[in-house]
């Protein structure tokens, strides 16, 4: 079983996924590279989360942070929050469904410039008849195609 350290009693964590990284990085007496060693993640990522880049953490990502800061990883879930998509995003979705039904693969997260992982998946309609879905999502933001 994983052991976690105790948070001092009297410790108000902060309200944002940026700041409670850097709050309890510190409070570990941790360096950003040393906090980017212990993920395994590149040393921009984790400036990145701290500047609040990412507001958002995959649940792989967030368990190998919360065992870096010897935390349970719902300490950092509580504060997380995902991206919300408008009017441009659906539009831009619609083009990035062309450009894969197209058999376009090297796409750009529209989010973050990220390189996005395509795919087709083959089904049937209600009636039988085969159909194809466009599927993405990238791999350094939470945007997922759907």
């Amino acid at each position: 079983m994983r052991q976690y350290k105790q948070l001092p009693p009297d410790l108000e964590l902060a309200p944002t996924l940026a700041r409670r990284v850097n709050q309890l990085r510190e409070l570990r007496n941790l360096t950003v590279k040393d906090l980017s060693k212990m993920t395994r993640f590149t040393l921009e990522r984790v400036e990145d989360i701290e500047a609040g880049l990412e507001s958002w953490l995959s649940a792989t990502d967030r368990q190998r942070l919360a065992a870096a800061l010897a935390i349970e990883p719902v300490l950092l879930q509580e504060v997380e929050t995902r991206p919300k998509q408008g009017e441009k995003g659906e539009v831009e979705n619609e083009a990035i469904i062309d450009a894969i039904l197209n058999g376009a693969r090297q796409l750009q997260c529209p989010q973050c410039g990220g390189q996005l992982q395509c795919s087709l998946q083959d089904a049937l309609d209600l009636d039988g008849n085969p159909t194809r879905f466009a599927k993405a999502y990238c791999t350094k933001c939470p945007f997922i195609l759907k």
